[in-house]
């Protein structure tokens, strides 16, 4: 069979014109003089040019920003400013690279240099002092090392490290290390905090009742919940070791891949757990949360998501390819969870308008 017999031709449709003509135009060089002279247009040719050096100098920025987490010089600086010399001398590096460093990071936004004073930046403070930033930042060489041949990753023919790292995602409640838990539950616990008062200002807390955080780890979330709202009966269902029984929180051990989930609560909430999963992991475990809910139940799910209606950066771009990493993972749009939870029977899933998308994003149903 022919090539031609395989892929044969079609009529040019206006639109396929219109995209050839289009590429055609942006490509001539001649275009692209004229753009640059101008002034409107260099404008836009210019914001353009600056864009596409962005993307790809955006590895060295963050190879600057690891930089000043390892070494500590951000917190170095936290006190007191210091010479790049004195700087040079803290972090075991000379002066001429500490000077390149620190020209750097002020280009970043991490700090601020003064003739030979180095002093730390607003960006650098909340890099230092937003729970959980710096742990995550440190721990993203992992990643950045699965994406190091980019083509064989989305690919599918390199092996991905940073599936070692949360291998908790794959498992039984009998095939984990304690010491793995407790890696997971600690980082996730630092990071929480911004999670936690995103969600819960984006919905309406029960005067009363009882809720039950599904992967609530060391209580963190639920934590929150019970500050804001003390007369509700919390509890924290999980694997053996990520809690320490602390706190005015109830604790359940087990695995939601295997075990089925304590009934008799009013509310459950999933904070940070579906976009861990594949398609029918997360079935499985909405199917679990629908059958433990009373009629009128409430489910809570809060996690980064895709952009609804158009990309973004931190959905599309940077939580797709991180749950992509873990093998197991998979980042989604609210909408494509909302369609999920009405295919098992929940109803009116509503998804919250965030303050903080980058943080999270919030959709609750009911079971009616």
């Amino acid at each position: 069979m022919t090539k031609q017999e395989i892929y044969p031709q079609r009529p040019m449709r206006f639109r396929d014109w219109w995209y050839q003509k289009k590429s055609q135009f942006y490509a001539s060089k001649w275009v692209q003089d004229i753009s640059a002279r101008l002034p409107l247009l260099s404008r836009i040719s210019r914001k353009e040019g600056e864009a596409i050096f962005q993307l790809m100098s955006g590895f060295v920025d963050t190879q600057i920003l690891l930089t000043f987490v390892r070494t500590g010089a951000l917190d170095k600086l936290r006190d007191r400013p210091k010479s790049i010399a004195q700087l040079a001398s803290l972090i075991g590096t000379d002066a001429e690279a500490a000077r390149v460093l620190c020209g750097a990071g002020q280009a970043l936004g991490l700090v601020v240099v003064r003739k030979d004073q180095v002093s730390i930046a607003r960006r650098g403070i909340l890099v230092l002092t937003l729970p959980g930033i710096s742990e995550l930042i440190d721990h993203h060489s992992v990643l950045y090392s699965d994406l190091q041949d980019p083509v064989a990753f989305f690919g599918g023919q390199s092996e991905r490290q940073l599936a070692h790292f949360w291998p908790y995602v794959f498992g039984a409640k009998d095939g984990l290390d304690a010491e793995d838990v407790s890696r997971y539950s600690d980082l996730m616990t630092k990071s929480q905090r911004m999670v936690a008062q995103d969600t819960l200002d984006a919905i309406t807390l029960p005067k009363n009742g009882s809720w039950l955080d599904v992967g609530g780890g060391s209580g963190a979330f639920i934590s929150e919940v019970l500050r804001r709202q003390n007369s509700i009966r919390a509890t924290v269902f999980d694997l053996p070791g990520s809690n320490n029984g602390s706190g005015a929180h109830n604790f359940i051990p087990g695995s939601f891949f295997d075990d089925d989930l304590p009934s008799g609560f009013d509310v459950i909430s999933l904070i940070r757990v579906l976009y861990d999963h594949s398609d029918d992991s997360i079935t499985k475990l909405l199917t679990k949360v629908y059958n433990a809910l009373p009629e009128n139940g409430r489910l809570i799910v809060s996690e980064p998501m895709l952009g609804q209606n158009s990309p973004n950066r931190w959905g599309d771009t940077y939580f797709a390819i991180y749950t992509m990493a873990m093998n197991t993972g998979k980042t989604r749009s609210a909408i494509e969870i909302a369609e999920i939870m009405k295919k098992i029977g929940f109803s009116n899933p509503k998804i919250h308008r965030s303050k903080r998308p980058y943080v999270t994003q919030v959709i609750e149903c009911w079971k009616k």
